[in-house]
């Protein structure tokens, strides 16, 4: 006996197995061309923009950043739970959360994640954007912070709150306190542990000082000992304003510049290597 399947099954299944890997993140939205312009001295090649499609829908898939999706209408919760983090970006958000990046979840469950960097890195401000501006509703915003009657510019974006990312909350959050995640052996890679330098790294002695005031002396010297056995580097640490921070030597640096230098920015490779 034959059993006829109704079209709208068939084409449920089609999608589930179509767009069922890990590599690839899904979405149902508007295209519309309210679409997002990094800034006017940028070359046209290096900017996200979207045809202007009247009054249709999509299935748009992003295997990494295809399309920026700013400015778009609020997405459904069953959306939502359609987004994944593709594997080519996991390192990137990781690297950033170790750093300057930061989590925050709501009551059902979601997480956003934000970013900030001081007007000096506005080059990697923007290469980190431009990588993660598909799951962003908003242009970036400037922010003003005061200090011993000195204002500090920055410049800051924050994602929508999606479920794929309370993966990284959980691994980075306890008890609403950001730590050290406890799997930073097979978390940490060359990819993640370039965009840490970025973002709390700073040239001294020929060398690089990773600024991990954030974090307790139990976590940094679990860290040292990541760096060491991991990738064999010459670390130690020292103290300021009784904060403790990473001093990585100039020798370990330049036995791991190859295979960090491909995720720098060219302004990146200046500041921390030149």
């Amino acid at each position: 006996m034959v059993i006829a399947v109704p079209t709208g099954i068939k084409i449920f299944s089609w999608l589930s197995l179509s767009f069922s890997k890990r590599n690839m993140t899904s979405r149902i939205i508007n295209r519309n061309k309210n679409t997002f312009n990094l800034l006017e001295r940028f070359p046209r090649s290096n900017r996200n923009y979207l045809p202007e499609n009247k009054n249709s829908k999509e299935l748009v898939i992003y295997g990494s950043n295809i399309l920026s999706t700013i400015k778009y209408p609020p997405y459904t919760s069953i959306v939502r739970y359609m987004v994944n983090v593709p594997f080519n970006l996991e390192s990137l958000i990781f690297g950033i959360l170790i750093s300057d990046a930061w989590l925050q979840i709501n009551k059902v469950g979601n997480t956003r994640l934000f970013f900030k960097q001081s007007i000096k890195n506005l080059d990697y401000f923007f290469y980190v954007f431009n990588k993660l501006s598909h799951y962003c509703s908003a242009y970036p915003y400037l922010t003003k912070t005061s200090l011993n009657g000195k204002n500090f510019y920055g410049i800051g974006f924050a994602t929508r709150s999606y479920p794929c990312l309370t993966e990284f909350y959980n691994m980075f959050y306890e008890k609403k306190v950001k730590i050290v995640p406890l799997d930073l052996y097979s978390l940490l890679t060359y990819e993640a542990l370039a965009h840490w330098i970025c973002g709390d790294g700073t040239k001294s002695y020929k060398g690089i000082t990773l600024q991990t005031q954030s974090f307790t002396v139990i976590d940094v010297t679990f860290i040292v000992s990541v760096l060491i056995y991991k990738f064999n580097l010459k670390c130690s640490i020292h103290m300021q304003r009784n904060l403790p921070t990473i001093y990585i030597s100039s020798n370990s640096i330049k036995k791991i510049q190859p295979y960090i230098l491909p995720y720098f920015c060219n302004s990146m490779k200046y500041k921390k290597f030149l």
